[in-house]
């Protein structure tokens, strides 16, 4: 699951997607045009921490992108909630 978000000008992106190179799942997330890769052990983790990333984000004023034209919003069965 990618999630994109925007607020003004600005953009970031938060991905969950299984560790590519060995076992566990990884949140890569990119911030001010930086890439940050944060493992874990368990899928119970990682969403948790999503989770927070995203209530964070969402309570600074980010809001999701998503449709036509704004930004390709890619979408993963892998993490369902």
């Amino acid at each position: 699951m990618i999630y994109f978000f925007r607020r003004g000008t600005e953009a970031l992106s938060c991905e969950t997607r299984l560790n590519p190179t060995g076992n566990g799942y990884e949140l890569l997330v990119t911030e001010h045009g930086r890439q940050r890769c944060e493992p874990f052990a368990s899928v119970a983790d990682m969403l948790s921490r999503e989770h927070e990333l995203l209530q964070a984000w969402r309570a600074q004023g980010w809001r999701e992108v998503s449709g036509v034209g704004q930004s390709p919003v890619a979408r993963s069965p892998r993490f369902e909630r």
